[in-house]
């Protein structure tokens, strides 16, 4: 398995020429939260069904925080209000942008966030989980797992139908943290995070490298604290400083709520 070419000179640089030339977001500003969380939905269902329809299944990539929590709740509504039907549901496959390493049916687990989807019809061989400690004996070990099961069951050349990204404060996506080493990983679609800033410490993450061929990117993100990391998100590609200035795919969608919104005031 390649290894994290973080060290590499020059992999940052790769990173941030690779986002520079894909479109900038476009900055959608919601009333609420409920608001924005609709409308992203409704964004990533537009994307599933023409994957479904183009391909014959989609792939999602979800995350967890606030807005994870959003979507599992608005996107199954947003789903047959797209004209997907259960049945179409069979074709999608859903991934995870990042994931804590602990037990499976933890609390801390962003694949609760699947449940809803699941129960609309979503088979559960399609949802593709990272191991716990219980079945792996390391993050590297299940991080190297699921990226095999990515290869063999993932989107044809690498390219996700959807990806949906939260945002912290910091201006973290996914597991790439600001000045973290394994923000830089190129060469690779996933990686393992041995040392995160924020508990839990282990993780496995996409890499920009699989955001970028990414047909969609949807960022949702709430509240005031937020204001400043999409602020730096809008300017100059910096994967070390401001990660989320890096998160772009071929085509790259912000719903905000009023208290995010990042322009002077």
């Amino acid at each position: 398995m390649t290894e994290p070419t973080s060290a590499r000179p020059g992999a940052r640089h790769d990173i941030e020429s690779r986002a520079a030339g894909l479109p900038a977001p476009v900055v959608d500003i919601a009333p609420t939260r409920e608001a924005a969380a609709g409308r992203a939905s409704a964004a990533i269902a537009a994307a599933i069904a023409e994957g479904l329809s183009a391909r014959g299944a989609a792939h999602l990539a979800l995350t967890g925080g606030s807005g994870g929590k959003a979507i599992a709740h608005a996107l199954p509504t947003a789903l047959a209000e797209a004209g997907i039907s259960p049945q179409d549901l069979r074709g999608l496959h859903i991934w995870f942008g990042d994931e804590r390493f602990v037990p499976a049916g933890d609390a801390e687990r962003n694949d609760l966030f699947a449940a809803p989807l699941a129960e609309a019809g979503v088979p559960g061989e399609n949802i593709h989980r990272l191991a716990g400690p219980e079945a792996a004996a390391n993050v590297r070990l299940a991080t190297e797992a699921l990226e095999r099961d990515l290869a063999i069951a993932g989107p044809a050349g690498g390219r996700f139908d959807a990806i949906h990204l939260g945002m912290g404060p910091d201006g973290h996506v996914c597991s790439l943290f600001p000045g973290h080493p394994v923000a830089l990983t190129t060469g690779r679609d996933m990686a393992a995070v041995e040392d995160s800033p924020k508990p839990p410490p282990q993780r496995a993450t996409l890499t920009f490298p699989a955001l970028h061929r990414s047909r969609l990117v949807v960022l949702l993100a709430f509240g005031q604290d937020k204001r400043d990391a999409a602020r730096a998100g809008l300017g100059s590609p910096d994967a070390a400083l401001a990660p989320i200035s890096c998160a772009r795919g071929e085509r790259t969608l912000w719903f905000l709520d009023d208290a995010a919104d990042p322009r002077d005031r």
